[in-house]
């Protein structure tokens, strides 16, 4: 009777052992099909992100630099590189804003509506800021920051919408030599000379007048050039190193093939560019100068993203 008591509880034991054995596999078994389950959907999710992200990097780079074509109508090669290896601050400061209304007029058919371009800078350091806003901007998928990083050969383009905040670094071909025409700004023999220059050194431009822009006093000049008339208004009581930003901004579809290179010194206020054969016209505008801005941009807000390459 003890050995079958004995051989009875052995049994039950082994069988209580084996049910618990198999209950801890059996949890493991549904644990790894869980993680299994979550990790496939959260690579689904991971994907949606990414495609949702791609597609307003791609709405927003269309309507920042759009596409241009050689003459055989193949699309040029950008300066900009989507990379991951891409270095860029921590932070992005800065202290100065100013504000240029754009606006396309036609001479036949509906105009576009004004466009609003904000171009920030900060003296002490190596980048610029661009935000373009306005009904053209609508397709945008929220706000779109553009920085112009110098120091790390880079462009970053920030985006914040209703999904989140996001920011794509693109490794810049051309950064080295703006960063070149940016040291000399800070050269105040060479400001002292650009000042100093006369009208004659720049004989593409006739002076045309004085007038005031948004309460700055400037000098007018024109330049006719085959089939397009530029007519700009300069001030000299301000310097805040806006041709350089304009030139830093000149991949932007907004100002490509309008501003020129090299114009009398001083600080641009106002630009009228005419296409003589079709009688279009856009004009330039600086509305407001901010010189006591306060503004920072700060990465870690905005977590870096990477996928494919656009050239």
């Amino acid at each position: 009777m003890k050995f079958i008591t004995g051989f009875t509880i052995s049994i039950i034991s082994i069988l209580l052992l084996a049910s618990s054995v198999d209950a801890q596999i059996l949890k493991k078994l549904k644990n790894k099909a869980k993680k299994a389950t979550e990790d496939k959907l959260e690579q689904k999710i991971d994907q949606e992100i990414e495609k949702k992200a791609e597609q307003m990097v791609e709405n927003s780079w269309d309507l920042f630099f759009g596409t241009e074509y050689d003459e055989s109508g193949n699309p040029k090669t950008s300066p900009f590189t989507l990379s991951s290896s891409a270095n860029v601050e921590e932070t992005y400061q800065f202290d100065v804003v100013t504000t240029m209304e754009i606006e396309n007029i036609r001479e036949k058919g509906k105009n576009e509506p004004p466009m609003l371009m904000n171009m920030l800078f900060n003296e002490d350091e190596m980048y610029t800021g661009t935000r373009f806003s306005g009904e053209q901007m609508e397709g945008a998928d929220g706000e779109v920051f553009i920085i112009y990083d110098l120091k790390n050969e880079a462009m970053v383009m920030l985006m914040d919408s209703e999904d989140g905040k996001f920011s794509f670094a693109y490794d810049w071909k051309q950064a080295e030599d703006y960063a070149d025409k940016f040291a000399e700004m800070y050269e105040d023999e060479e400001m002292k000379e650009a000042e100093e220059m006369e009208e004659t050194e720049f004989p593409q431009f006739k002076k045309i007048g004085t007038k005031t822009v948004s309460g700055k006093s400037c000098d007018g000049y024109e330049s006719l050039s085959g089939d397009s008339r530029m007519e700009i208004w300069l001030t000299r009581d301000e310097d805040l190193g806006i041709q350089r930003m304009f030139q830093v901004n000149s991949q932007a579809k907004q100002l490509k093939g309008k501003v020129p290179q090299d114009y009398p010194a001083g600080m641009m206020m106002e630009m009228t560019h005419e296409d003589l054969d079709s009688g279009e016209k856009t004009v330039m505008k600086v509305t407001d100068i901010n010189k006591n801005a306060n503004i920072t941009y700060n990465m870690t807000e905005y977590p870096s993203m990477s996928f494919g390459k656009k050239n």
